[in-house]
């Protein structure tokens, strides 16, 4: 079954096992449920052998993933509130992690090859939903959501038919390039690897600088960091956690089908995209998607076409016949296990934080005191202050002092008038 149908099929599904469920009396699992599990057993950590001594995962993906999480879960109310929120739209998870099928595999085999942690291959869930189309108000984009100075700093270079950031190989090398500097960056912690990731490697060193100073612990969760990167942690272990007992969740991960992953179609010439869905029988929307890179509709840039391995051979054939193609079709986990262009080392394989797993509501209410504590201070005025130099000082804005001190008219502040400021956390200079 194609992904679009899968898709398409997964609400409906959904409703009718709820209700087998129910209808079921006395039985703990569903037909479909116990069919899940027995497929499960059966492709568990089971990998093909395709190409030169590498073992490629090619069954089964999320099994894999399952089988391989190590990180601990801490228990506190961060990861709680991320965790009710997603099983709450268990619906919404359930389809984002079904739409990960066509890219899927070629993230695993990445990771594997290059002795990362498979808990990475959960940030395009984060990030994207696993839609290539995403694009965050901040213009991220793609997979895993690059913003236009990480492209350029690693050489994505966007035209006007062209945005690397949205081809699943140009961005997930990226991605996994970054990712291998940031956590050599933080000495190999993972949390605050995945905190930059989100915020910003200089955002977190910043934190972490603002904590040694007043005599903090410097792991994530003791860092006052922006709202959404104080979500982005807890959430990310969330769903590590909701997929490792997907069962104790009632939440039903997909049985994804090695044919539905994409292969690579090299072309000599440019094409449209309504051309190859002549040609495949695949929708536009779908081959929008798998060649979100493209964006005007036409193969034009680097002449490749993203498609899913079943449709391949049909579509090849009508391309030769048209003298659109003289390579072969390229599986991508066969491809040549050339050097890959990073410059960084490799890290351990393993996710983990035992460092840090008996992080508890305690331990984030006193942090969350030390930064109130910390966070406010009272200037006295004195001769030669005025309201722009005091903001200066503190890197804050004249409106913010003018707000927090509820002061109507600024000329009347005299020597020796207190003013409240208030400091962000590793922001302030």
């Amino acid at each position: 079954m194609s992904i679009s149908s899968k898709l398409r099929n997964h609400k409906t599904s959904l409703v009718a096992v709820l209700l087998l469920a129910v209808l079921a009396t006395g039985c703990q699992t569903t037909k479909s449920a116990k069919s899940f599990a027995k497929s499960i057993d059966e492709k568990k950590l089971q990998t093909s052998l395709v190409s030169g001594d590498s073992q490629k995962i090619t069954q089964d993906p999320w099994s894999f993933i399952q089988n391989q999480l190590q990180i601990e879960i801490p228990d506190n109310k961060r990861i709680v509130t991320e965790k009710d929120k997603l099983i709450k739209n268990k619906l919404s998870l359930e389809t984002n992690v079904l739409r990960s099928e066509p890219y899927i595999y070629y993230i695993l085999n990445q990771l594997n090859e290059r002795n990362m942690p498979v808990e990475l291959a959960l940030v395009p869930l984060i990030e994207s939903a696993y839609n290539p189309l995403a694009t965050s108000y901040a213009k991220a984009a793609g997979l895993w959501q690059i913003v236009p100075i990480t492209a350029e700093q690693y050489g994505l270079t966007k035209n006007s038919w062209y945005d690397p950031r949205r081809d699943l190989i140009e961005s997930t090398d990226t991605a996994i390039n970054l990712l291998q500097y940031l956590n050599q960056q933080f000495e190999g912690d993972w949390l605050l690897t995945l905190a930059a990731y989100n915020a910003g490697e200089g955002r977190v060193k910043r934190a972490i600088a603002w904590n040694k100073s007043k005599g903090l612990p410097t792991n994530f969760w003791a860092l006052n960091l922006p709202k959404e990167t104080m979500q982005y942690i807890p959430k990310f272990l969330a769903i590590t956690d909701i997929i490792r007992n997907n069962n104790q969740y009632n939440i039903v991960l997909p049985n994804c089908e090695y044919e539905n992953s994409l292969v690579r179609l090299d072309l000599s010439k440019q094409i449209s995209l309504e051309k190859i869905a002549e040609y495949s029988g695949i929708s536009m929307d779908e081959l929008l998607e798998y060649n979100a890179g493209y964006l005007k509709k036409v193969v034009k840039g680097p002449y490749h076409l993203f498609i899913p391995a079943n449709y391949a051979q049909t579509l090849y054939q009508k391309l030769q016949a048209s003298n659109l193609t003289d390579s072969q079709i390229i599986d991508l986990l066969q491809l040549e296990d050339g050097p890959i262009e990073s410059k960084y080392n490799y890290f351990n394989a393993n996710l983990t934080n035992t460092k840090y797993v008996n992080i508890t509501d305690r331990d984030i209410r006193f942090y969350e005191k030390e930064h109130k504590r910390y966070s406010q201070i009272v200037h006295q005025i004195k001769s030669g202050d005025n309201l722009s130099s005091i903001a200066k000082k503190y890197n804050v804005k004249i409106s913010d002092i003018v707000k927090w001190n509820k002061i109507q008219n600024p000329h009347k502040l005299k020597l020796g008038d207190k003013l409240k400021i208030e400091i962000k956390n590793g922001s302030s200079s």
